[in-house]
């Protein structure tokens, strides 16, 4: 019996979704990867034709390295009851701005837009949580911009 139940391929296939779309969709991170357009497709499908198909290592770090984030790698963690945290970021050339402030504020505000559209029925499906999701991948990538611009001291 494998220890990978339909719950936890259902949260890792999700996972390989988002980060495929975040780092440009199959169409795009084909250009980028070993694996072409129809064969990453698959990887994010859960019907009973791909149950066993999942983003190989090397592909899923690629996809997270192209999408700013680690979706997949934050999700692997997840499920195996870690939480990943930064490391120490060497101090960045750039200065954090008024527009960095700003569109912190903007990815936040969609998580909180995601979140109350699918509670206005008082239960999140599928579809809305996976919404959700996407909204906090491009809050936790812009807030690690943000972080990275802090650079160190305090």
């Amino acid at each position: 019996m494998r220890a990978i139940t339909h719950h936890i391929a259902t949260a890792l296939k999700d996972a390989t979704r988002r980060s495929i779309k975040a780092a440009g969709g199959p169409e795009s991170f084909q250009h980028v990867t070993r694996v072409r357009q129809g064969r990453l497709s698959c990887y994010g499908l859960t019907g009973e034709d791909y149950e066993a198909d999942f983003i190989p290592l090397d592909v899923a770090l690629e996809a997270d390295l192209e999408a700013g984030s680690p979706i997949i790698t934050s999700e692997l963690a997840r499920l195996l009851g870690y939480r990943l945290v930064p490391a120490e970021a060497e101090p960045r050339v750039s200065s954090l701005t008024h527009r960095d402030v700003s569109r912190l504020s903007l990815e936040f505000d969609d998580v909180r837009r995601a979140a109350a559209e699918a509670l206005e029925d008082d239960h999140v499906d599928h579809g809305e949580r996976r919404a959700i999701r996407r909204q906090v991948d491009e809050l936790k990538k812009a807030l690690a911009e943000f972080e990275g611009k802090l650079g160190e001291g305090a």
